[in-house]
């Protein structure tokens, strides 16, 4: 947001004066009959605020209706290029209304590796799969007999082990509800905001929330030798809250970025991580969806 606009000044000329400039905007009414001026480039923001002041200071001045032709072409020729790209660019993804891959691809071998790592789990390399991808491997003891507990296999060099529990899913309800937001959440943010920051926070929000996880485990179930202590926690769930809490955040605070959150999702998704907390639901891995969300929303926060 660059400023706003009072009842009786009218927007569509600042519009149109920013357009002809080359700088793109959203205009928003406010309840009061004012606006509320967006500037879409970063790079325009400190020129499109004084371009607002000086509009502000004389918005009769003739130079601001001047260029209403220019704006006119500028919308024209958009529409036409967008009708263009709308013609001559199909693929067979859009056939179905869809997103397609190239649109998406961290999002879609994200989810596709789970699918494969889910079907290997029910076959009879289950076990395994398990003992590669989960965060510590039971087939060397129980983690209270060895040097750094739970640890001990990542601090020994296995350091996909951060990562890959978010791969391993222990019901078809779990891995069909968790590929589900990962796609709807995912899809979002990686069209939004390119598939190399969605890359960086599928993995660092894997990594974060399985640590969290651990801590959790090994510092407030500190019984040895207790199966609850240090159980093979995995799934999308805690990455899923760290997209969740990043474009909860967007919307909140950079709107104009065009990533929200529908208010309803919102209540569910919180609700059910409530919902978690109480063990009505079973043995949830809890700290890594907290953890996840705290992530997410700090990386929404920070405008990442």
């Amino acid at each position: 947001m660059i400023g706003e606009l009072p009842k009786g000044i009218d927007p569509r000329t600042l519009e149109d004066h920013l357009l002809g400039r080359g700088m793109k905007t959203r205009i928003d009414p406010r309840p009061d009959g004012g606006s509320v001026v967006w500037i879409i480039d970063e790079d325009h923001v400190d020129s499109a605020r004084q371009e607002l002041r000086e509009y502000l200071a004389a918005p009769d001045d003739p130079r601001f209706r001047a260029a209403a032709p220019k704006a006119s072409e500028i919308r024209k020729a958009e529409a036409r290029r967008d009708r263009e790209f709308r013609k001559n660019y199909r693929e067979a993804g859009d056939l179905w209304g869809g997103p397609t891959f190239r649109q998406r691809p961290v999002t879609m071998v994200t989810v596709g590796l789970a699918i494969v790592v889910y079907i290997l789990q029910q076959s009879g390399y289950g076990r395994e799969a398990i003992a590669w991808l989960a965060f510590f491997d039971w087939r060397n003891g129980p983690p209270d007999f060895r040097p750094h507990l739970g640890l001990t296999d990542i601090l020994g060099g296995e350091i996909w082990r951060l990562v890959t529990p978010t791969l391993l899913h222990f019901s078809a309800l779990h891995i069909l509800f968790n590929c589900w937001w990962t796609t709807v959440l995912g899809t979002a943010i990686e069209r939004h905001r390119g598939s190399l920051k969605m890359l960086v926070m599928i993995v660092g929000a894997a990594a974060l929330s399985n640590l969290i996880e651990y801590q959790y485990m090994e510092r407030l179930h500190a019984e040895p030798l207790r199966p609850t202590r240090f159980y093979t926690f995995g799934g999308l769930s805690g990455v899923n809250y760290a997209l969740f809490g990043y474009v909860w955040m967007m919307g909140e605070l950079y709107p104009e970025e065009g990533l929200r959150m529908d208010s309803r999702n919102t209540v569910i998704l919180l609700g059910w991580m409530v919902l978690c907390f109480t063990g009505m639901v079973g043995p949830i891995a809890n700290a890594a969806h907290l953890g996840g969300l705290a992530v997410g929303m700090f990386l929404g926060w920070r405008r990442y």
